[in-house]
């Protein structure tokens, strides 16, 4: 669906009742641009080379794309390579630098006594060299990444889906949250911050 997404000054407004609200901004999005940005941008810069390639690596990386979840490690160093999949250069710096990151990170949680990433989210990015060519290795790392995690529920796009997605302007204008699951966030739109470092006087809320 089309939306009307509104700017309020609800978060100010609440706290002295009774609730009067004031709209700030508005925007009126269609249905494709209801979609994150920069997952949009990706998908968009490689789907030409990926349906004149393969369209099975089209349809994997598509279904990354649309399941990842940016607050999993492995996942959103993933998007990166995804990102920079036919710069193979870009790869392999994406990589040496996610074994860096994973050593670092799994420091800081060991001396919070918090769960530290397992051996095997590392070991999925390396693997990664091991194939040629290397676009190969991180569509099958993505692959691999969603049936691990999404198992039954990350199928492949069908027909009807398939037909819209080659055809999309894939004009994605919002971000997307994951600290609760997959939620909208407008604040791109009208140069807010993402929620959790917004200024909480100022909000997105969208009608559709």
């Amino acid at each position: 669906h089309d939306a009307l997404v509104l700017l309020t000054d609800y978060q100010q407004r609440k706290r002295t009742p009774p609730l009067k609200l004031q709209l700030i901004k508005w925007r009126y999005l269609t249905k494709s641009q209801i979609a994150d940005e920069s997952l949009c941008r990706f998908a968009r810069t490689h789907r030409e080379w990926l349906l004149q390639e393969n369209e099975s690596w089209a349809k994997k990386v598509f279904r990354f794309l649309a399941f990842v979840n940016q607050s999993d490690w492995r996942a959103k160093k993933l998007v990166a390579l995804v990102a920079n999949l036919q710069d193979e250069s870009q790869i392999n710096a994406i990589i040496h630098e996610a074994e860096a990151d994973f050593a670092i990170y799994n420091k800081k949680k060991a001396k919070q006594d918090r769960p530290v990433l397992p051996e095997s989210d590392l070991a999925a990015l390396r693997n990664i060299l091991k194939i040629r060519p290397l676009h190969l290795g991180v569509i099958d790392a993505a692959d691999n990444w969603v049936v691990e995690v999404q198992k039954e529920l990350g199928r492949l796009p069908n027909e009807n889906e398939w037909g819209r997605l080659i055809n999309s302007p894939l004009d994605g204008m919002i971000g997307m949250s994951f600290a609760l699951q997959w939620r909208y966030n407008f604040g791109k739109l009208f140069g807010v911050e993402a929620e959790s470092e917004a200024d909480p006087d100022q909000q997105a809320t969208w009608a559709g």
